[in-house]
């Protein structure tokens, strides 16, 4: 399930900077926007558009998917059956990556139909 609470988004963006061992600065120099913003980015006062989720998720490593998932949503072998098991974290990035590419693609989508 998808948060539209953008304080949501930013705690997951603030778990994956804490996983990684970076600070919001860090985040910031890579994304090109200052502190300030990033820092109300995380607190979830600043709404963010899908163009700035990507480059998010992007510089993060992490998908959009997990990005805009609510705290309680995990992926689990339920939502992949038709892929058998996740056994490893190699496995884990691929389906990352490939919902990010349908991210990408619905959203290439959205703007030609525009």
């Amino acid at each position: 399930m998808y948060t539209t609470d953008f304080k949501q988004v930013g705690n997951n963006i603030k778990k994956e900077i804490e996983h990684r061992g970076m600070t919001q600065q860090m985040l910031a120099d890579a994304l090109g926007i200052s502190k300030q913003v990033m820092n109300k980015i995380i607190k979830g006062i600043k709404a963010i558009n899908v163009t700035e989720l990507a480059k998010i998720s992007d510089v993060l490593g992490v998908s959009a998917d997990y990005l805009l998932s609510t705290e309680n949503d995990s992926v689990s072998v339920s939502n992949v059956n038709f892929m058998g098991t996740i056994n490893d974290s190699t496995e884990q990035q691929n389906i990352d990556f490939i919902r990010s590419a349908i991210d990408d693609i619905y959203f290439l989508e959205e703007l030609l139909n525009d």
